[in-house]
């Protein structure tokens, strides 16, 4: 399983590269898309496992659930959403992506960071 830090670092690398949310025509924010765009979370699903079907919840749903289609596909790609620091880290990430403007991201990865001690 991925440690905190990697997912950290994986996020990170991903949407500063990206530098786009991933969303639908309708604005809303998507795991992935069909221009090949992915959200924070979407970034840590394994091509292999992911399905269309999970789209439209959030991480945050699954905050207080024991279990769901998208913890069932993170846990296979080597991410432990079922811990709760993993799963609050996911969360964080996640607001990064659908809430705040691209321009904002360097500075609240960072600040995500240096919260966890990663950096």
């Amino acid at each position: 399983m991925f440690s905190k830090q990697e997912i950290y670092e994986r996020v990170s690398a991903h949407l500063l590269t990206q530098r786009a949310v991933s969303e639908d025509d309708n604005g809303s924010c998507r795991l992935r898309c069909e221009d090949g765009r992915r959200c924070a979370i979407g970034s840590l699903i394994s091509d292999g496992i992911y399905c269309p079907d999970i789209e439209g919840i959030g991480i945050s749903y699954y905050q207080h659930a024991s279990d769901g289609a998208l913890l069932q596909m993170l846990y296979a790609s080597n991410v432990n959403a079922y811990d709760q620091e993993i799963m609050a880290l996911l969360i964080e990430l996640e607001v990064v992506h659908d809430d705040a403007s691209v321009t904002e991201w360097p500075k609240l990865l960072v600040d995500i960071g240096h919260r966890h001690a990663f950096i």
